[in-house]
């Protein structure tokens, strides 16, 4: 398949993530991948149960990434979760390129999941994240008319089938247009070691109102 493509260097990216959010401190205290008695350790962790429901084991050890900031990096590539451009059988780091489109991607499905659930009105603590991108990324910003099954507002069918091509073509992600912002512009990065400086740079609150969310700060 051809693709057009965008070069990233140590792009600012902004994630969204919750607080409660499951760390992955162990690849934080590891400081490069060459302490073999330390990646036992990790392994080890995770259990046969957990194995079925995680992708570490899938990962290659050369794909970790170690040392500060690498919790947060990794936590995508470990806990499975089915997305606009991945099916779940492999991990994705999403980000925007700017903070206001995170948070508004990160708005709507945080506002999808507390509707169907029924929630009364809360508080969502949140955390906003900074990391930077390098990588060579398929491009298909501004293609969501020519592109309209990838930028789908709710089916992934077509758009998880063109991520797991993008993915078994061995490229390191793709660039695409917020569907929640039109005017920014977002990543789905598929190796960890294309996310750099990754840290927690302020806390985030959605305010639920019992039918959406109804803002932030």
């Amino acid at each position: 398949m051809s693709h057009c493509f965008a070069t990233f260097q140590a792009t600012k990216c902004v994630r969204v993530i919750a607080t409660r959010q499951p760390s992955i401190a162990l690849f934080e205290r590891i400081a490069d991948g060459k302490d073999s008695a330390a990646l036992n350790e990790l392994e080890s962790a995770f259990s046969p149960h957990y194995a079925e429901t995680m992708l570490l084991p899938s990962l290659p050890k050369s794909a970790w990434v170690f040392g500060p900031g690498a919790g947060y990096i990794m936590a995508p590539f470990v806990y499975m979760s089915p997305t606009r451009f991945s099916n779940g059988t492999f991990g994705a780091f999403y980000a925007g390129l700017d903070e206001e489109t995170a948070i508004r991607e990160v708005a709507y499905h945080r506002g999808l999941f507390m509707a169907a659930t029924g929630e009364s009105a809360t508080v969502l603590e949140e955390q906003i994240l900074q990391a930077k991108v390098t990588a060579e990324l398929v491009d298909i910003r501004g293609q969501t008319a020519v592109m309209a099954g990838l930028y789908h507002p709710s089916d992934y069918s077509q758009s998880q089938a063109f991520g797991l091509t993008v993915f078994a073509e061995g490229h390191a992600g793709i660039t695409f247009t917020s569907v929640r912002r039109p005017e920014g512009n977002c990543v789905a990065v598929y190796r960890p070691k294309a996310i750099s400086d990754c840290r927690q740079v302020r806390p985030l609150r959605y305010v639920w109102d019992g039918r959406r969310i109804a803002g932030w700060a």
